[in-house]
């Protein structure tokens, strides 16, 4: 793991006697925003035995993450699909017969219908920060620090009569942060479909 601090040589030079606590905070955020519309930080979650007659099943996420999306979902060898409904949950769509899955928020999935059987679900998820975490994963860190470092500092400039308020370049930052945002969503869209399901941080091609 790569800590907030790690970030400070890109961040804390244009930003005078910006406190520590406050640049973790930008950065976390920064990054939870990052990873939320790029996908960029996906993983095989652990296989989830699935019950018959239970449709919920929480998620295992690694410590100091949680999960954003579902990108791949396999059971019992096929795969299944998802499809947009209220409430912004998604849920899988195509009318074949097999389960299709909900993704009810960060903590759990629920399978619909409910199986009748056993199984395994293999699932590949997107990953963010959680609240609470202290830092990101080191590939992600190593690919992505600028566009992060310049959401952050979108922020931190945003911020009233500080010494470090720069009105006039935060919008220079936030734009920044928008392109390389959208480029690595761009290469996540390109490549993660039909992906082997495991660890993957999207590279720069």
């Amino acid at each position: 793991m790569k800590f907030w601090s790690d970030f400070y040589d890109l961040l804390m030079p244009d930003l005078p006697e910006c406190p520590a606590a406050a640049a973790d905070s930008a950065l976390r955020q920064s990054s939870v925003a990052f990873c939320e519309q790029s996908l960029a930080w996906q993983t095989k979650h652990q296989p989830v035995l699935v019950m018959g007659g239970i449709a919920e099943y929480s998620f295992s996420p690694p410590e100091g993450t949680e999960i954003h999306a579902i990108i791949n979902a396999v059971l019992d060898g096929e795969e299944i699909e998802p499809f947009a409904c209220e409430k912004n949950i998604t849920i899988w769509s195509r009318q074949t017969g097999k389960p299709r899955y909900v993704l009810g928020g960060p903590s759990s999935l629920t399978l619909i219908p409910t199986p009748d059987s056993n199984g395994v679900l293999a699932i590949r998820v997107a990953l963010k920060p959680s609240a609470t975490s202290a830092g990101i994963d080191d590939e992600l860190f190593h690919e992505y620090r600028e566009a992060i470092t310049h959401g952050a500092m979108g922020r931190l400039m945003l911020s009233p009569k500080k010494p470090y308020t720069n009105i006039q370049l935060a919008p220079y930052h936030q734009q920044q942060f928008i392109i390389k945002t959208a480029a690595a969503g761009m290469r996540v869209a390109r490549s993660y479909a039909r992906a082997p399901l495991q660890t993957a941080i999207l590279r720069r091609g």
